[in-house]
């Protein structure tokens, strides 16, 4: 396969030792979103063969938590420690956390299984988003995260139905406990070409963690707040929200402040996308009345429609991808609010292609937005932790925003409908922010830096 001008090839950028490296971080990506699918499809059954559904909302946002808190704290131990001993320690976290929940004999500890399990994400996240920057070269970094995105494709439209079997045949405890195999081998793989990786020790790196440690307090607030029916939960809520953004922001400037306008387009073109998924079932099955196999359909074909795109990035074409993405988003979500005020089969139609739209938006902005953060020289470890937080800790607050404003709403009366329409708009503005900094962001953009590459190892 020839390379383009705008994107390299395959071929290079899975060739040679780094690429062994690459395909191994690939494949433990695809293990953890089938281990995280699998939890997620099955959660409901554990919660019921354990009578743990007090501990059913805390146990999905542990983990979202958790990641983000130890991202906090991810670039000054990239910077000190080698990977080998990171990569140890992330993977017997991640086998204790799978443990604790395959043989959890209450919900309490499949809770706290979710938690060591998120902060191993965390500390892997930055490591691996760190690798990669330090591996390829600026051409060829969007086709490197394009590649994560199609990964995430089988799992997301295979995994559901394929544990939902799992569980009826074997039991929920082999369902949330095979991927953990794929992910031990996987990481075993990882060591066997981690040596590729270049690693200079910065003991003197100095990156706050206050900020981020206030992120991962706001959104265990706004959780609390979202499922508590009263008015303290609501201003929980609120509070958690508010905080909670303003650390993200206060986070991200003060960590990497050559790179704050495009890691803010980056963040907030995640929570947009990502807020926006998390209603799309709820809204094809709750507001519109069909079923679970449309609301799929939506779902998973935003996913499609991430990968085929994200797959070729094109950093070169014009009209910059970068902020057509984030618009198209912005559309996207727009249909999404149609299709609820219209209801029927054409306002099902509209969200189904809403949801498409949005991924389309995605594969054409996220390889570009994360990966230029590490045109700024600072070292990879720190872009990588900072990429990787901007990425979880603003997925986990739109769904918050999102998700929270919908529960808040609905406890209070409000008609589906109507609720959806509000936790939509919130997300449009969240969309339009996007397009904004991803406007900021080019616009300041070294213009040496979009001309060319660096050398290729």
């Amino acid at each position: 396969m020839a390379e383009s001008a705008d994107s390299p090839s395959l071929r290079s950028v899975l060739r040679g030792r780094r690429g062994a490296f690459l395909a191994a971080l690939l494949l433990a990506e695809f293990a953890a979103a089938m281990q995280g699918i699998a939890y997620s499809t099955v959660l409901p059954v554990i919660a019921g063969d354990l009578d743990g559904f007090a501990l059913f909302g805390a146990t999905l946002a542990a983990g979202s938590v958790a990641a983000v808190l130890m991202l906090s704290f991810a670039a000054p131990i990239l910077g000190r420690f080698r990977p080998t001993l990171v990569l140890l320690a992330a993977t017997l976290l991640y086998v204790v956390g799978a443990a604790a929940a395959v043989f959890a004999p209450t919900m309490g500890w499949v809770l706290a299984g979710t938690i060591v399990r998120g902060i191993a994400a965390g500390l892997l996240g930055g490591f691996g988003v760190g690798a990669i920057g330090a591996l390829f070269d600026e051409r060829e970094r969007p086709r490197v995260f394009g590649l994560f995105a199609l990964i995430w494709l089988l799992p997301s439209v295979a995994g559901p139905p394929l544990n939902a079997l799992i569980t009826e045949w074997l039991g929920w405890r082999v369902a949330v406990g095979w991927p953990a195999a794929l992910v031990i081998i996987a990481r075993v793989l990882m060591g066997a070409t981690l040596a590729v990786v270049p690693w200079t020790p910065k003991s003197g790196q100095r990156v706050g963690v206050a900020a981020g440690v206030v992120v991962a307090a706001s959104l265990a607030l706004g959780a609390w707040g979202s499922a508590t029916p009263t008015s303290l939960g609501v201003a929980a809520l609120i509070v958690g929200v508010t905080i909670g953004g303003a650390a993200i922001a206060v986070f991200l400037s003060r960590g990497l402040p050559n790179a704050w306008p495009v890691l803010a387009a980056f963040a907030l073109l995640c929570g947009g996308y990502f807020g926006a998924t998390d209603l799309i079932s709820l809204t094809v099955i709750t507001g519109l009345g069909s079923t679970v196999l449309v609301a799929s359909i939506a779902v998973a074909g935003g996913l499609v429609a991430w990968s085929l795109v994200g797959l070729r990035p094109r950093p070169d074409a014009r009209p910059d991808p970068a902020i057509v993405g984030p618009l198209l988003l912005v559309a996207a979500i727009g249909a999404l609010i149609a299709g609820v005020a219209i209801g029927s089969g054409i306002g099902i139609a509209l969200v189904v292609g809403g949801g498409i739209l949005a991924g389309g938006g995605m594969g054409a902005a996220y390889p570009l937005l994360s990966s230029e953060p590490f045109t700024t020289g600072a070292p990879a470890t720190t872009v990588g932790s900072m990429v990787a937080f901007a990425e979880t800790s603003a997925t986990a607050w739109s769904a918050l925003l999102a998700g929270g404003a919908y529960s808040a709403l609905h406890v209070n009366g409000w008609r589906a409908a109507p609720a959806l329409t509000v936790s939509y708009a919130a997300l449009t503005v969240v969309a339009a922010a996007a397009v904004a900094f991803a406007v900021k962001s080019r616009s300041q953009r070294p213009r040496a830096s979009r001309a060319s590459g660096l050398a290729a190892d």
